[in-house]
C-alpha cells in the first residue's frame, strides 16, 4: 500500500493557538481609546515615538484582566518574551520591567503568527548589515553564527552581501527616528527567533501539525490509496 497523493497544503504549528490569544490581547492594548497611551519619548541622543513604560503596561493588564500583580507580569513577560512588545533600553532583557523601563509595540510584519518563516538567509542579511552599520562590531555569539552561515550559505553568500548593502543604503535614505525604531524592530525579531545562549527559545514550535487548532471543524486529509 503506497500513498499516492496527500493534502499538504496547510501546515499549522501547534503553539499559534496560544500566541493568536497574546495577540488578541496585544490589539486590545493598542485601541487608541481603552489602550495603553503612548507618547514621545527622548532615547539618548534619538527621538522614538509611540513609547510606553513598563509601569502602564503592568498596570493596563492588571485592570483589563482583573487580576494580580503576579499574574500580570507573568502574562507581561510573555508579551515581551513572544516579540509583540520589545524593550528599548535592555533589548536583551526580554521581561516586562515593572517601572519606567521603555518598551514599543512591535510592528505586526514581525509578529510570530505570520506564516513567513524565519529563514537563515534572512538572519545571514540580517548580521551581514548591521556587520556593516557596525564596521564589524558584532556580539561574539552573533560572529559565531555570521561564520557558520558564511559556510553554510557559501554558494549565495554574494546574494546575502548584495541585499544586506541594499537594504543598508535604503535605511540610510529614512529619517533618523524611522531608521532607528526599524532597527529597534528588527533586532528585536531576531532576538526571538535567534536568541543568545542562554535565553529561552520561545519560538520553538515543535512538529508541524495538518490540522489548524483554532478552529472548530478540522478537515480531514484524504489520501488516495493504491
Amino acid at each position: 500500500m503506497t500513498i499516492k497523493h496527500c493534502d499538504y497544503s496547510q501546515h499549522y504549528r501547534p503553539r499559534m493557538a496560544f500566541t493568536k490569544k497574546i495577540e488578541a490581547l496585544v490589539l486590545e492594548m493598542q485601541d487608541p481609546d481603552t489602550g495603553i497611551k503612548t507618547q514621545t519619548q527622548r532615547l539618548v541622543i534619538t527621538t522614538i515615538p509611540h513609547a510606553m513604560t513598563g509601569h502602564d503596561i503592568l498596570e493596563w493588564i492588571i485592570n483589563r484582566l482583573q487580576i494580580l500583580d503576579e499574574e500580570a507580569q507573568n502574562i507581561g513577560n510573555l508579551v515581551v518574551q513572544y516579540g509583540y512588545i520589545y524593550p528599548l533600553q535592555e533589548p536583551k532583557n526580554l521581561i516586562l520591567r515593572p517601572d519606567s523601563s521603555l518598551y514599543r509595540f512591535q510592528t505586526p510584519y514581525f509578529w510570530p503568527t505570520q506564516q513567513w518563516p524565519a529563514e537563515e538567509t534572512d538572519y545571514a542579511i540580517y548580521l551581514a548589515k548591521k556587520n556593516i552599520r557596525k564596521k564589524g562590531v558584532l556580539e561574539d555569539y552573533e560572529k559565531e553564527n555570521y561564520n557558520i552561515l558564511n559556510i553554510r550559505l557559501n554558494h549565495k553568500w554574494d546574494f546575502v552581501i548584495m541585499q544586506a548593502k541594499e537594504q543598508y543604503r535604503a535605511g540610510k535614505e529614512r529619517k533618523k527616528a524611522d531608521r532607528v525604531v526599524f532597527e529597534f524592530q528588527e533586532r528585536a525579531y531576531w532576538l526571538v527567533h535567534r536568541p543568545p545562549p542562554g535565553a529561552p527559545n520561545v519560538i520553538d514550535y515543535g512538529l508541524d501539525r495538518f490540522s489548524d487548532p483554532n478552529e472548530n471543524q478540522v478537515t480531514q486529509l484524504l489520501f488516495l490509496l493504491i
